[in-house]
C-alpha cells in the first residue's frame, strides 16, 4: 500500500490541516505476477472516509486497528482527518468542521489523488463521536455516500452534554432521528447503513434503541451486537473488515481477488 500523510491549507478552517490517505498499490505478493507489475491504474479508487472518536486524531484508525491491511486487501482507498473534539460540526471562530468534511476534504482528495468522485464509490464510517459524525453527515448529505458505518456511535449528542460528559462545550449539533424523518418526508433515498455495538458498551442502550427505531421505520440496515466487548478498539478492529466486506461495490476493483499480505 501507499501511505501518504499530507498537510494543506483549509479554507473551511482557516489553518493548515493534516490528513492521511491510504492507496492500494503493489505488494511483495504481486512480484510473482508480471501483469501486476505496474503503477498504472485501471480506474480511480473507491474511497472510505474514516472519522475518529473523541480524544483521537487522524492517525487513530491506523494505530489501533489493522485498517491499512484491510483496505489494501480489498483495493479501496481510505482517508482520515482530525477534527479535535468538535463532533464534526461547525464550531466557533471559523472552525467549520462540518463544511470541511462534507465538501472541502473530498474536493481536495479528488483533485489531487486517484480517488473516484462518484457517490456510488464513496463510503463513510466512524467510531464513537465519529459514529455520530457519520450518521449526521451521511443523513444530511445522503446523495454523497453509497453506504455508511456507525461503530458504537452516540446516536444523539447535544451541546448541553459537553460539560457533563466530555468536559467541554460542543458546537450546535444535529439529531440523526430528525434527519431520518426529514429524508423520509422528502422521499430522499438514504445510504445503506451498518450499525454495530458491544453489549458491555456504555452506549449499548441508546444504540439498541436506534436500531429498534430503524426497524420500526422499515429502514434496511445491518446491525451487529457482540456480547464480549465494551467501548474499545478490539471490537472496532473486529467489525471493520465485516463492514468492508458488506459494502455494496460496483467499482472495477471489486472484481479483483484479495491480495493476502
Amino acid at each position: 500500500m501507499a501511505r501518504i500523510q499530507c498537510n494543506f491549507f483549509s479554507y473551511s478552517l482557516g489553518f493548515p490541516v493534516d490528513i492521511q490517505i491510504i492507496l492500494p498499490s503493489l505488494s511483495p505478493c504481486d512480484m510473482d505476477s508480471p501483469q501486476l507489475l505496474t503503477h498504472k491504474l485501471e480506474a480511480k479508487y473507491p474511497v472510505l472516509y474514516l472519522l475518529h472518536g473523541h480524544g483521537n486524531d487522524y492517525l487513530s484508525w491506523s494505530r489501533f486497528t489493522s485498517m491499512e491491511r484491510y483496505v489494501e486487501e480489498r483495493r479501496i482507498a481510505a482517508v482520515s482527518c482530525s477534527v479535535g473534539n468538535k463532533a464534526y460540526m461547525n464550531a466557533e471562530y471559523g472552525e467549520r468542521y462540518f463544511d470541511f468534511v462534507a465538501q472541502e476534504l473530498p474536493e481536495f482528495v479528488q483533485a489531487n489523488f486517484p480517488i473516484s468522485a462518484r457517490p456510488e464509490d464513496t463510503y463513510l464510517a466512524g467510531l464513537s463521536m465519529g459514529g455520530y459524525g457519520t450518521l449526521c453527515h451521511g443523513l444530511s448529505h445522503p446523495q454523497s455516500y453509497r453506504a455508511i458505518g456507525a461503530f458504537s456511535p452516540v446516536p444523539v449528542l447535544t451541546s448541553e452534554e459537553g460539560p457533563t460528559r466530555l468536559g467541554h462545550t460542543l458546537p450546535p449539533t444535529l439529531n440523526p432521528y430528525e434527519l431520518i424523518q426529514n429524508n423520509r418526508a422528502a422521499g430522499t433515498a438514504m445510504p445503506d447503513l451498518f450499525l454495530c455495538i458491544g453489549q458491555k458498551d456504555f452506549l449499548f442502550q441508546p444504540v439498541r434503541a436506534f436500531h429498534q427505531y430503524l426497524l420500526e421505520q422499515n429502514i434496511p440496515h445491518r446491525y451487529d451486537e457482540n456480547a464480549a466487548y465494551e467501548h474499545e478498539w478490539g471490537f472496532w478492529d473486529l467489525e471493520l473488515p465485516q463492514f468492508l466486506d458488506w459494502l455494496p461495490r460496483t467499482d472495477p476493483y471489486a472484481r479483483m481477488d484479495l491480495h493476502k499480505m
